[in-house]
């Protein structure tokens, strides 16, 4: 059949991805069949009953029919029957080719890797098998010789068996019989052990609990919901056993570690429906990213409409702090790490922490972070310090050190080696694969040699693909989904870009070939572009998912991966650790995570991804390993499980200062008794002589710091100095004729009462430290003397100020030749900001000359061509073209979107503690609502949903849609039928988050309402008794 480009792409296309090859599509292939990819496929679900489109309600078969098909298209498309001869590599250059392959000098001789020379270089780092407890009488040696060194607790962060351990039994057992506990544990099979705590206190236990049925005290409704919503028939066993702990019970704080893929997020949804539907107690649910906040709240808006009670969004500019108070139902919050901490601060300081009954903390484990952890133990902090009957519930796969966890949450531990799947793990060395067998005592039984593996390249391909990720991915896919995992966002790219010229053309590219066509379509017209490279690799079923695109490019490309459509993503690790994405095959490329070499938690949790629960599938994770990377795979293999250490000590303690800071203004502590008290609970205080660390000596000298700089002073009802009392230096105005600067002292007993000044409560309120509030407040200050208020650019600058580092690059450095060219074509009112920073006609000369942002400009020019970028997006210029307009990735134009919007709502709550600044407060608050919709004023309620971008809310408007009241009132089908590339899930999820929305408006009304009533009913009373 002979072929033409306008099967593929019709004249009347004007996609971006019209202009693409067909050559470079097929790379030489000749007889593949036509795909309709005619500007009607994507209709097609309007002209039909039946909807089998991506976008539309798909039924999934059963597990027998998954296995038969399979089965059959297995037999069909046998790796051997595949031929990697063809191969064009036109379109990828010298440098993309070198990307692809982590480490030059392996690439050169990608044969100089094999199995004797990564077990000569392993041998080396395994360690000694611990010694082990007396074997129970009632243990066989067959039992205990399935017990492996390797699968031990110090390993894997978390037991084979089940393990429950109260916090009191965790303070009162050493170290080291922990270890022993464990690792007999280990040999017991989890149903056959007696837990006489657990068992004994089911039995007698008491429940005070309020029950409103049988489901774990939830009534019947609740558990057809989450059935039906999950596609679910049963709990795991490990689910109920945990659901049922003394913890539950006793609403004692709990932490439970199990691998990924396990079905941590069901158990913790059904503690939160108990909290929200039984005690009738707000709940706070702690999530990582933006992307999963927006991804659960949608998720729980079904669930609130049928259960009546409120899901709000809290990120970036989203959420009210405090929120309303509602009295007729109950809230959900779902917030980012960063929000959480602000809305939390927000109702302590308004006396209202006792409307939050539980707490739960997703991926525990980033409490460990640098930056975010510091937040995030600040936060829990506080939380346990107020005594206000709040429990804690804390879920992670990956903690190394659960013990000084506990200690530190003063919670039970509940883990569990359970995964819904078998997952086998492989370690690839040149031409074989060898399986980690976990029940092996020495080098020789656990590394166990599989297969060899040849897929008869020809020389082109072997050069290409020396590592054989084609060949690995199409014994796998398209039958199945395969996501591989690479060091970089450009080696995802490239990686997508080789695959799509090796894979056998035909078979990958027949593979649902009208739902790709939708997919590409939808990319094109709901995100405003394609990128290059998906409009090459999407074809075959590949993509690529890293931060660099945007969230709504990532959902559709995420959507696309659970329906089978596309069945090969190449990723970073952050795909690990947010979205779940569970694959067949896992192969990580290369054991790095950008320069850094993997750690055995980011590993684990990689290959946590393999397996996938429901239809019987074996997982299977695959490891390329180079010859210099030996000895350091061996070492990650055999290391203990990363521990989570607390940072705030790190960088001059600004995370201790912070919280300090906080807590003095909200009251929690006002004397260095009461600090001293509340530092001595932290995570930092539990690791302080593991981490060397004086905790008092360090909040001594933070208070002196703060005294120093005005941010404390002491309260004018101060008591005496007392003998138990140290120095504090200060330049706090102390008006004492006669006295010289060194002998001004100030003597801070450990019941001296002291209070914020102004600045340290704007330092408080904005959430940031100190240090850079004073920076901040001099910004402010010098552009008030002359505010350039012709366009928003004078008060984006100060924005961008907010989030600035040293050198004002950080996330998007200025490229010099754009700022340049964009200079020359600003109006005058807008140059007239950069003469006002010291930007003249010489230093644009200078620009352009040296096509470099240096000297002492470079702060204000890395500034100020962020702000150029935020101008254009609020004079609402399609995000793709500015992102094409000043070389940025669109993924990262949203980020600087996100934390800009975050800024100016932190400087909006500055400059409400500061008088001299009144003025700026609705002028941020302009910039903050603007930044946050990003749309037309008609727009902007369609906006006010969660997951609605603009492109969804032009769609909607043009449908008819023009209201929340509009999209409430709609049925589900009716909205799939009005609203092009809308599938039915987004569809529900999209109406029950207006019916919340409307809902919340509903009960602001009613409360002021009745408070109307009732000053009524008051006033008519007086005048009665009069």
């Amino acid at each position: 059949m002979e072929m033409s480009e306008s099967i593929f792409w019709p004249d009347n296309d004007a996609s971006f991805f019209s202009n693409a090859k067909l050559e470079d599509l097929f790379s030489g292939q000749n007889n593949v069949v036509s795909a309709p990819f005619s500007s009607q496929t994507s209709n097609k679900f309007h002209q039909s009953q039946s909807d089998d489109s991506l976008f539309g309600d798909i039924s999934m078969p059963s597990s027998g029919e998954t296995a038969a098909m399979v089965a059959k298209t297995e037999e069909k498309n046998s790796i051997k029957d595949q031929s990697f001869k063809e191969i064009n590599l036109n379109d990828l250059t010298v440098t993309e080719m070198e990307d692809i392959f982590h480490g030059g000098d392996d690439y050169s001789d990608p044969l100089v890797q094999n199995t004797q020379l990564f077990m000569d270089a392993v041998a080396f780092k395994v360690p000694k098998s611990p010694e082990r407890p007396p074997m129970p009488a009632t243990q066989t040696k067959e039992d205990s010789m399935s017990m492996s060194f390797i699968s031990k607790s110090i390993l894997e962060g978390i037991v084979q068996g089940t393990q429950y351990a109260t916090y009191e039994a965790l303070q009162n057992r050493s170290m080291l019989q922990a270890q022993h506990e464990l690792a007999a544990l280990d040999q017991l099979d989890w149903q056959t052990q007696a837990f006489s705590e657990f068992e004994t206190s089911k039995e007698v236990h008491n429940n005070s609990f309020p029950s409103k049925g049988d489901f774990y005290g939830l009534p019947d409704k609740v558990k057809k919901l989450i059935f039906e919503h999950k596609g679910i028939k049963s709990l795991y066993e490990w689910q109920d056993e945990c659901l049922n702990l003394p913890a539950i019970h006793k609403r004692k704080n709990l932490i439970y570690a199990l691998p990924t893929s396990g079905g941590k997020t069901l158990v913790a949804e059904i503690l939160m429906l108990r909290e929200l539907l039984c005690r009738e107690r707000n709940v706070l649910f702690i999530l990582p990213y933006v992307s999963i906040v927006q991804e659960k709240v949608s998720a729980m808006s079904p669930f609130a409409i049928a259960l009546d009670f409120i899901v709000d969004e809290y990120t970036a500019g989203k959420g009210k702090c405090p929120p309303q108070p509602q009295r007729k139902r109950r809230s959900l919050f779902v917030a980012s790490i960063e929000k959480g901490a602000v809305l939390m601060d927000s109702l302590i300081d308004a006396q209202r922490a006792h409307e939050i009954g539980m707490v739960v903390v997703d991926e525990l484990h980033l409490i460990g972070e640098r930056g975010r952890g510091a937040t995030l133990e600040a936060f829990l902090t506080k939380v346990m310090f107020l005594k206000a009957n709040i429990q804690i519930v804390g879920m992670s796969a990956t903690i190394g050190n659960l013990n000084e966890i506990s200690s530190f949450l003063n919670a039970d531990v509940y883990t569990r080696g359970f995964r819904p799947v078998e997952l086998k793990e492989f370690i690839k060395c040149g031409n074989d694969l060898l399986e980690i067998n976990s029940a092996g005592q020495t080098l020789e039984e656990i590394f166990v040699p599989s297969r060899t593996v040849n897929y008869n390249y020809s020389a082109a391909v072997e050069r290409a693909d020396p590592d054989h990720l084609a060949g690995l991915i199409t014994e796998c896919a398209p039958e199945h989904c395969c996501l591989v995992f690479c060091p970089t966002r450009k080696n995802c790219e490239n990686v997508a870009l080789l695959l799509s010229r090796i894979v056998p053309k035909q078979k990958f590219f027949e593979h649902r070939q009208s739902e790709k066509a939708d997919l590409m379509n939808a990319l094109d017209k709901m995100c405003g572009i394609l990128s290059p490279v998906l409009a090459k690799t999407l074809p075959y079923g590949i993509a690529y998912h890293h931060s660099g695109l945007t969230t709504d490019e990532r959902k559709y490309i995420e959507t696309a991966y659970r329906f089978g459509v596309i069945t090969v993503i190449c990723c970073t690790s952050t795909l690990a650790a947010g979205v779940n994405l569970p694959a067949k095959r896992v192969i990580i490329r290369a054991p790095y995570v950008g320069q850094e070499f993997m750690t055995l938690c980011k590993y684990k949790q990689m290959v946590g991804r393999a397996g996938r629960a429901g239809l019987g599938e074996a997982g299977e994770s695959i490891l390329i390993t180079q010859s210099k990377d030996n000895a350091l795979v061996g070492q990650m293999l055999f290391s203990p499980m990363d521990k989570a250490l607390s940072s705030l000590d790190q960088f001059e303690a600004v995370g201790l200062q912070s919280l300090i800071l906080s807590v003095i203004g909200l009251n929690l502590a006002d004397c260095r008794r009461d600090l001293n008290r509340l530092v001595n609970s932290t995570l930092l205080a539990v690791q302080a002589a593991a981490l060397e660390v004086a905790v008092d000596d360090l909040v001594l000298s933070i208070l002196r710091d703060m005294f120093k700089n005005k941010v404390l002073q002491l309260r004018e009802s101060a008591p005496k100095s007392k003998p138990n009392s140290s120095d504090i230096m200060t330049t706090q105005d102390i008006n004492q004729s006669g006295r010289s600067a060194p002998d001004r002292r100030l003597l801070i007993s450990q019941s001296t009462r002291f209070q914020l000044t102004s600045i340290g409560r704007a330092a408080f309120k904005a959430g940031i430290d100190y240090k850079r509030t004073f920076a901040i407040h001099k910004e402010l200050q010098l552009a008030q003397q002359q505010l350039i208020l012709t366009s928003y650019v004078h008060l984006l600058y100060l924005v961008v100020c907010f989030n600035s580092n040293e050198r004002g690059d950080e996330l998007i450095p200025a490229d010099a030749s754009i700022l340049f060219r964009e200079y020359n074509l600003l109006p005058t009112q807008t140059q007239a900001l950069f003469k006002q920073l010291g930007f003249t006609e010489a230093h644009a000369a200078k620009l352009a000359k040296t096509q470099s942002v240096q000297g002492p400009l470079a702060l204000q020019l890395n500034r100020l061509y962020k702000v150029l970028i935020l101008a254009d997006v609020l004079n609402l210029h399609p995000l793709p073209s500015i992102a094409s307009k000043y070389n940025v990735e669109r993924g990262t134009l949203q980020q600087l979107i996100s934390q800009s919007t975050a800024a100016a709502s932190a400087i909006v709550r500055l400059c409400e503690q500061i008088d001299e600044f009144w003025c700026y407060k609705p002028l941020f608050e302009r910039i903050n609502h603007k930044m946050d919709r990003c749309g037309t004023q008609e727009l902007e309620p369609l906006l006010e949903l969660p997951a609605v971008k603009i492109n969804r809310a032009k769609q909607l408007y043009a449908a008819g849609f023009r209201t929340i009241e509009d999209v409430a009132k709609t049925r589900p089908f009716e909205l799939v039928k009005a609203v092009e590339f809308m599938p039915l899930k987004v569809a529900n999820e999209i109406i029950s988050a207006a019916k919340i929305i409307l809902m919340k408006k509903l009960d602001h009304l009613e409360e002021a309402t009745e408070a109307l009533k009732s000053c009524l009913c008051t006033s008519e009373a007086q005048s009665s008794s009069m």
